[in-house]
């Protein structure tokens, strides 16, 4: 279960400016800031390294790896694992920010 703060932010609506949905449109990318709260990315933050974590088969220290394997720990659909994951991938903030990107 998610934390009441968590849930309503996953829920609203993240109101996308038409100079930045014309933008999108023109380059077929944008960074978005302010998404999503410090308090949620911090929760999600979390959750992610949490489940990575359990779920990393990498046990070669930092130094033995090479760059990529320093930068990243690469485990996928991790909503398919973990219930606080899938709440932020299927999120309605998320889902009406790309409908009106695309």
């Amino acid at each position: 279960m998610l934390p009441l703060f968590v849930q309503k932010e996953l829920d609203a609506v993240f109101e996308l400016s038409p100079i930045q949905i014309q933008f999108y449109q023109q380059n077929r990318f944008i960074k978005l800031k302010h998404v999503f709260s410090s308090e949620v990315m911090m929760f999600f933050n979390e959750a992610v390294t949490t489940r990575v974590n359990f779920l990393s088969t990498e046990t070669r220290t930092l130094d033995e790896r090479d760059t990529y394997g320093r930068a990243f720990l690469q485990t996928f659909n991790l909503w398919l694992t973990d219930a606080i994951v899938k709440n932020l991938v299927f999120s309605r903030r998320l889902a009406k920010l790309a409908t009106d990107l695309m």
